[in-house]
């Protein structure tokens, strides 16, 4: 990362830090922000896949296999 970095932006905005739903907000400098799954795995680059465990605060997904999520942490899994 080449562009400037201001620490103290950075500490009002993780001082200001909450989860609210499925989204990060924070408020610095009289802005209120909002990031969504949607812009979160577009500014990192990662994807939005995986074996879902839970249902958030609902509870556990009961087609969960746990051999599965298991073998999905190897680096050559083999999964049949």
């Amino acid at each position: 990362m080449t562009e400037n970095i201001y620490p103290d932006l950075v500490r009002v905005f993780y001082t200001n830090f909450q989860i609210v739903g499925n989204n990060v907000c924070s408020h610095v400098k009289g802005v209120d922000m909002e990031i969504t799954q949607e812009v979160w795995t577009a500014v990192t680059g990662l994807k939005d896949i995986g074996l879902r465990i839970n249902k958030g605060k609902i509870g556990v997904v009961d087609e969960f296999n746990k051999m599965q999520f298991y073998k999905s942490y190897l680096k050559d899994p083999i999964l049949e």
